[in-house]
């Protein structure tokens, strides 16, 4: 007799007897068939996405600047930043929780979360509105707090609904932020040369967050949003989760330092116009590793802690395949991007960035390598390995912050696209012997 159980709301037949092959090799072609097409349709969205923050990256330093994109680009890295530090790493603790929960439980823990970040957010809005009258830039804290909120949010949202098997939805709402408001924007500051300023930009950039919000809210109107959530509970919650995210949290800290101090030392040591050139092919490299994680890397994600869940001898090979694939994508990816980057580059007008063309390549080699690390972390997080992810990700950030101190200074940019390559190399390989010993 062939059994069934029930798992994140579909059916799946269990293998009881040797006549069922059959029917278990038609639903794994269906599975895959299913995966495939789910990629597809993430990798699609997030390429449209890939083409709109390229090209908005062109936008700004044809018509605005270099000056502007490079505070753009410093804005850009504020958004990231903050957001990684306020959450506390809650969010990675309660979305993996979240596979093996029900929808009502999720919700609970969502009442509970949102709780805290909403203290935590009242704290650093009056810190961020106090600095901007001390600075007499007002409207830009404002602005600029309004984007790193908005991010936050939508950012949990996305792990969220991954780990609930939403890719797709994810990756649309994903798309409203961070490529609808984009084309838009473009749109209507070519027509309109008016609109060719950075506070202007930084609302429709608020318009896409808030869009994508809505999104979510429409979506999950008929989720358990009104079952009440016991009173007192936010600080035993809040300290439970503390504890068991302190080690993710350390971790996202210094994977965000590590992907975002280059920028502010090459600002200190070449001053914001070498900024602006090099945010421009960083920005390419990062839109590729979006693509690529969102795409292919999240999605497998809560398959591997399925598939650990059970002991799952399909653990390795459903790795080695996303290894595989993610490598194989990332190269081509990269050449591509490349072989277009120095055919448009030229068109820009702007001979700085010309004669630093031999820098997009040495950060697309970084993107391959960041991939691979990547992929190496999904065995630690699937394996609820902490501590492992935390030590890499510090060396990875320990050592690519001293490989920019000592390079950027005789080399340029030159030494910050090589201090990226020297430190995912130097982490694809420790996680490697880690792996190999601690886990296999």
């Amino acid at each position: 007799m062939t059994g069934t159980s029930v798992r994140y709301g579909a059916l799946v037949p269990t293998l009881s007897a040797k006549g069922d092959s059959l029917l278990v090799d038609a639903t794994l072609d269906t599975m895959l068939s299913r995966r495939t097409l789910t990629s597809l349709t993430i990798m699609g969205l997030r390429g449209l996405s890939l083409a709109a923050k390229f090209a908005l990256t062109l936008f700004i330093a044809k018509f605005i600047g270099l000056h502007t994109l490079g505070i753009y680009g410093l804005v850009a890295g504020a958004a990231v930043i903050f957001p990684t530090v306020a959450g506390l790493g809650l969010i990675r603790v309660l979305s993996r929780n979240a596979v093996s929960q029900q929808l009502d439980e999720v919700t609970r823990m969502l009442h509970l979360c949102w709780g805290v970040q909403a203290a935590i957010y009242g704290l650093i809005s009056l810190i961020s509105l106090g600095i901007g009258i001390y600075l007499d830039h007002l409207a830009l804290a404002a602005i600029v707090l309004a984007i790193v909120f908005l991010e936050h949010v939508n950012g949990d949202l996305f792990i969220l609904l991954n780990h609930l098997l939403r890719p797709c939805l994810a990756n649309v709402l994903m798309f409203f932020r961070t490529a609808a408001w984009i084309c838009v924007y473009m749109i209507l500051a070519f027509i309109f040369p008016s609109l060719r300023d950075l506070h202007i930009l930084l609302m429709f950039w608020i318009g896409g967050g808030l869009l994508a919000l809505a999104g979510f809210a429409l979506a999950a109107r008929d989720w358990p949003w009104l079952r009440p959530t016991p009173a007192g509970q936010h600080r035993k919650w809040f300290l439970q989760h503390l504890k068991a995210s302190r080690t993710l949290y350390v971790n996202d800290i210094a994977n965000t330092v590590a992907q975002y101090t280059d920028r502010y030392l090459v600002s200190l040591f070449l001053g914001l116009e070498f900024t602006g050139v090099y945010v421009l092919f960083w920005s390419i490299g990062n839109a590729l590793s979006n693509l690529v994680d969102t795409g292919i890397i999240q999605v497998s994600g809560p398959k591997l802690i399925d598939a650990h869940a059970r002991q799952d001898r399909s653990y390795w090979s459903v790795f080695r395949l996303l290894l595989i694939e993610t490598v194989a994508i990332s190269i081509v990816l990269a050449i591509s991007t490349g072989i277009v980057g120095k055919i448009a580059i030229p068109y820009l007008d702007r001979p700085l960035v010309a004669d630093w063309m031999r820098v997009l390549w040495l950060i697309l080699l970084g993107f391959v390598l960041r991939m691979a690390y990547e992929v190496q972390g999904t065995i630690f997080y699937s394996r609820y390995k902490d501590s492992y992810t935390l030590f890499s990700g510090l060396f990875v950030i320990a050592l690519s912050i001293v490989a920019n101190v000592i390079l950027i200074p005789p080399f340029a940019l030159d030494g910050a696209a090589i201090a990226i390559i020297i430190s995912y190399l130097a982490g694809i390989v420790v996680r490697r012997i880690m792996i190999a010993r601690y886990i296999r």
